[in-house]
């Protein structure tokens, strides 16, 4: 019988944890703020911005990239920290984004493609 509710308990556990997250929740809105050329190459300039849609303030969200992340360079992005594996969570300086609020970060880009970004986690 304990060993069912240990099942139990995990099986309940894995739910909330693996849920996923509803568009309702958070978006990622993607703008072009311009295009450029520069050495021979096309540059083009984005804001991105991350809108909280619930009641609830997001006290971390993990935002995965791929292979259009595509930066200029090492400080072609900001207001935002990018890690060793390509996730973008919320800088230091601003950890948090209030309820109905948006948090928005640049980057500048190799290319025309728009970045691939979607939500990986939040935690509220």
């Amino acid at each position: 019988m304990k060993l069912i509710q240990i099942i139990c308990a995990l099986l309940v556990l894995t739910a909330v944890v693996s849920a996923s997250v509803s568009h309702r929740d958070c978006s990622l809105d993607t703008k072009v703020l311009g295009t450029w050329e520069q050495d021979g190459m096309t540059i083009t300039q984005y804001a991105i911005t991350i809108e909280n849609h619930t009641n609830k303030m997001i006290k971390s969200i993990h935002i995965a990239t791929d292979r259009t992340l595509t930066l200029r360079d090492k400080s072609s992005i900001w207001n935002i920290e990018k890690h060793a594996n390509g996730d973008l969570t919320l800088p230091v300086g601003q950890p948090t984004i209030a309820a109905h609020s948006s948090h928005t970060f640049y980057c500048i880009l190799k290319g025309t493609t728009r970045p691939n970004l979607h939500i990986k986690s939040i935690s509220f």
